[in-house]
């Protein structure tokens, strides 16, 4: 099978999930002050945000290369742009170990706070993209198997709650929806690997030979 045949976002998708697997278990715990001064703040969201990245070039692949239903295709660009954004965010939630010193001496946290609201804002905002798209591609059966879906959005959920509800609400018992993420990484990896149901029409490449498709709604 060739490169193009293949698909070149599936790269992307495994990429994105062994990024966020490695990133997400490193994560330091304590109090916010502590965290920040862990060796470990930066690499683990680099790791993650690097995930975010690698996920974004991979859904905008998907949607050159394969030819879905109307419906996923609609969300697949709904999701480029929620990735985006929380790519966006996750940049800033690395960043924030800047101001590690500043929240030790009780003065003003500039990034760490940008990273928070943006958290609170740009979270749920990707989730429900990821979670629409996953929806619509089970439905449609163009990414991943129908019975996986179960997986991607419990993750997402997840994900998109917890900002809100620890820097909003205050409700500390939700710092637990954080680690649920990995199961987004987990559809992630099982959707990359999966392969697509086969149409009579695919989508042309540069070089005349079929690219990936799935069977119509």
């Amino acid at each position: 099978m060739s490169l193009t045949r293949f698909g070149l976002w599936r790269p992307f998708f495994v990429l994105s999930a062994l990024l966020i697997l490695a990133g997400g278990p490193l994560h330091p715990r304590g109090s916010m002050a502590e965290m920040l001064g862990h060796h470990n703040w930066v690499l683990s969201h680099s790791l993650i945000l690097a995930g975010h990245i690698a996920l974004l070039v991979g859904l905008v692949l998907y949607n050159r290369d394969v030819a879905p239903p109307e419906r996923t295709r609609k969300w697949v660009r709904l999701a480029v742009v929620g990735t985006a954004l929380q790519a966006v965010e996750m940049a800033f939630h690395t960043a924030a170990a800047v101001d590690h010193a500043n929240l030790v001496a009780g003065r003003a946290t500039p990034v760490l706070a940008t990273h928070s609201w943006l958290a609170v804002v740009l979270y749920p905002i990707f989730a429900v993209t990821i979670v629409g798209l996953i929806v619509a591609a089970a439905r449609d059966r163009a990414l991943g198997p129908p019975w996986i879906a179960w997986l991607g959005i419990l993750g997402a959920v997840a994900h998109g709650a917890a900002a809100p509800l620890v820097v909003v609400l205050h409700l500390r018992w939700a710092q637990i929806l954080f680690p649920l993420f990995m199961l987004l990484a987990l559809w992630l990896l099982l959707a990359g690997l999966w392969p697509l149901r086969s149409a009579a029409q695919r989508r042309p490449g540069k070089d005349g030979l079929p690219m990936e498709a799935t069977e119509p709604a």
